[in-house]
């Protein structure tokens, strides 16, 4: 059975472990850090084992989606459908009123996963992401709470 629960600075180390196993781009010990201690991290577990992190902020009514990862082999089980659902809900409690988020324009799997819960794409931010020699384009996502799924 899985549980989605806040995360904590005592959570660092799963955390960086679970990005190094799973993330190609990893966002680094500062930023967890940083996120860790100052947003709303929150963790799908199963048992004692995390198999996704999802991370927050709120500025004034719009939330932002700080990231999320999801395990390699956790993978089309909807831990990112889960994490993304129930972290906005709770979102929601706090007054987030809109959804804001940018995601790899290479990353179809996301994309197509935050289109089919209502986002649509509002708009490109050109050479964003640092990609081996070059960078790579984001893709700009919104969509109105609660999601319309």
């Amino acid at each position: 059975m899985t549980r989605i629960a806040m995360l904590a600075m005592h959570h660092l180390e799963r955390c960086l472990l679970l990005e190094a196993r799973s993330d190609p781009h990893p966002w680094g010990k500062m930023n967890w850090l940083r996120s860790l201690r100052d947003d709303h991290c929150l963790g799908l577990w199963e048992g004692e084992e995390l198999l996704g992190i999802s991370c927050y902020t709120l500025v004034l009514d719009d939330v932002s989606l700080l990231n999320i990862v999801v395990d390699t082999d956790s993978r089309g089980r909807g831990v990112g459908r889960q994490l993304l659902s129930e972290g906005l809900e709770w979102m929601q409690q706090f007054g987030g009123a809109r959804c804001l988020l940018e995601v790899r324009e290479s990353n179809t799997v996301a994309r197509s996963l935050y289109t089919k819960l209502g986002f649509a794409e509002d708009g490109i931010r050109k050479n964003y992401y640092p990609l081996g020699d070059g960078y790579e384009h984001a893709v700009l996502m919104s969509a109105d709470l609660p999601l319309g799924e």
